[in-house]
């Protein structure tokens, strides 16, 4: 029962904090208000990020020795980590700078950390692949397929960014978020692929999970491809879709950590 009121406090939190960061988009870039908005989806930001790092870490702790999800939930835990000492940093930098430079200390601790995440989900995608929950062959057609899209959206991308009138650093740094956000996207969609055949709690986890790192990727490109274009939307208003993906991880980490103590 506590899991459960823990679970809808967070979406509850992140609903509300989310619907804020549209309705204040409109404050003047640098003013006092916009600075305590920024502030306080910092420190959400950070409280979601700390809590799914802790309950995934919590969830590998409960799993025995040798379980073959141990080491995913491990790294996941630690990308969750790596990008909650990120955000810590580029708060930072967005509060003291009212531009912060890019690419920045934050930058060279996200990309890691997305590494990590990325490497959590293909370990997850392995310990389902290898329970036989679904088709070698289907798995295998899905993926080459989704690859391709992921490379077609990538050339795209990348085209846009290459084309950008800023340093070549801006541009590589640029271009690496971009590869990274779409290699994510084909364990991504196997998995959601899975989660479709699991029912009840487990099939839950996997929904708030795989929605967090949807949300996440997408939120991330569409931001990037926007700034390359210089469209870029309120910094506020940015906020918006990495508040929702942390907030969906932080539920699904603590409903799994539930479904382990139970």
């Amino acid at each position: 029962m506590r899991s459960h009121v823990a679970v809808k406090g967070v979406l509850l939190a992140t609903g509300a904090t989310a619907l804020l960061s549209i309705a204040v988009a409109a404050l003047p870039a640098g003013s006092g208000a916009a600075r305590a908005g920024l502030v306080l989806f910092t420190l959400v930001k950070l409280a979601l990020l700390g809590a799914a790092a802790r309950w995934s870490l919590a969830s590998r702790g409960r799993l025995e020795a040798g379980h073959p999800a141990r080491r995913s939930w491990c790294i996941l835990g630690a990308g969750f980590l790596g990008f909650l000492v990120a955000h810590l940093v580029l708060g930072v930098e967005q509060i003291v700078h009212e531009t912060p430079p890019f690419p920045s200390v934050a930058d060279a601790i996200f990309l890691p950390a997305q590494v990590l995440l990325a490497t959590a989900l293909a370990g997850f995608l392995g310990v389902y692949r290898s329970s036989g929950l679904f088709s070698e062959e289907g798995a295998r057609r899905a993926g080459v397929a989704i690859a391709a899209t992921a490379v077609v959206i990538g050339v795209v991308v990348l085209a846009t960014v290459a084309r950008l009138p800023v340093p070549w650093l801006e541009r590589a740094v640029d271009g690496l978020y971009a590869v990274l956000d779409l290699a994510i996207l084909v364990p991504l969609v196997l998995l959601v692929r899975l989660a479709r055949h699991l029912g009840g709690r487990v099939g839950r986890v996997w929904g708030l999970l795989l929605a967090a790192f949807a949300v996440l990727s997408v939120g991330d490109v569409a931001l990037g491809y926007l700034a390359a274009l210089e469209a870029e939307p309120p910094l506020l208003l940015s906020q918006f879709p990495f508040l929702v993906a942390y907030g969906l991880a932080a539920a699904g980490s603590r409903l799994q950590l539930a479904l382990l103590s139970d």
